[in-house]
Order: C-alpha cells, then sequence, then structure tokens
C-alpha cells in the first residue's frame, strides 16, 4: 500500500495525481515529538510511576495544491518501552501526572533505564473527493537514565 513506508531520504514522488500529493505531503509534515517525563524524576520499585507523554495526538495540516486544498489528520498512538524489558501500549490517550494518569507501570529492580515513547502516526487526507489513509511514520521521546530507588521503612524501638 502506497505510504505505509516512508520514502528514501532524498526521494521524491510524482506530482501527477492527488494521491502524489497527499503521500508527497505526509512525508514531509513536521509530526510533533512526545516529551515524556515521570514525576519526581525518579520511581520507588513497587509501586506505579505515571508517564506524562506531554505529546499531541492529533495535528492537521492543510496544504493547496493544484487539484484543490490538501487537508491531513495526523493522529499519534503511544507505544512505551519501559527499558526494564518491558514494553506496552498502543495508548489512545496522554499520559499524565499522578493521581489520573492512564499509562503506568511498576519498576521490580533499583537501577537506571532508557525510557522511550514512540508515537505511531497514521493520517487521513482529503482532496475535494479523494482520500485515504496513510501510515508509516513515528516519532519519539526519551527519559535517559530514569532512576529507581528502593525504599525501605525502619522501626526503632526504644529501651528503657
Amino acid at each position: 500500500m502506497l505510504g505505509a513506508f516512508p520514502l528514501c531520504p532524498g526521494q521524491r514522488l510524482e506530482d501527477t495525481d492527488p494521491v502524489m500529493y497527499a503521500v508527497q505531503f505526509w512525508q514531509d509534515v513536521p509530526l510533533p515529538d512526545p516529551k515524556p517525563f515521570i514525576a519526581p524524576g525518579w520511581a520507588i520499585t513497587g509501586k506505579f510511576a505515571y508517564l506524562e507523554t506531554r505529546g499531541e495526538r492529533q495535528h492537521t495540516y492543510t496544504r493547496d495544491t493544484p487539484f484543490g486544498p490538501l487537508e491531513l489528520v495526523a493522529t499519534g498512538r503511544y507505544h512505551v518501552d519501559w527499558g526494564d524489558g518491558t514494553t506496552s501500549g498502543p495508548y489512545d490517550v496522554e499520559g499524565r501526572p499522578w493521581p489520573d494518569g492512564q499509562i503506568t507501570h511498576t519498576y521490580i529492580d533499583v537501577g537506571t533505564y532508557d525510557v522511550v515513547v514512540t508515537e505511531r502516526w497514521s493520517s487521513t487526507w482529503r482532496i475535494g473527493d479523494d482520500g485515504g489513509t496513510l501510515t508509516g511514520l513515528r516519532t519519539e521521546g526519551r527519559i535517559e537514565d530514569f532512576r529507581v530507588e528502593q525504599i525501605q521503612a525502619v522501626v526503632r524501638t526504644e529501651r528503657p
């Protein structure tokens, strides 16, 4: 399917029909990157870490063409690599902070992890009566060296 895979760098399609204009525009749109964050900047083993994606799930782009105005409505879905061998997604929601966040993970082991949030994009497009769907683009955001610690309670008893 045309548009399912990006073009090789430096390659261009001929702009001979509405489909070609849509595919070329899809390859050129500046899709937003997620900017992930987990407050307060570290996590505790055994407790939920709430991922804030700080991205944008939908964006509309327009361009004039010889066939009339072209409109692309890009929609992203989040996929998360938590850095500890666990992945999750797709998510059709923005990640939010505690206590309302829907993208969560519980770390088991102490350490530092690279958390990678990949947003996979699809788009519907329309030029007059022509339209379709395009896929295959991705953007990415990272949290490098995300620290996970363990907290242990200590009970002290006083002796007389």
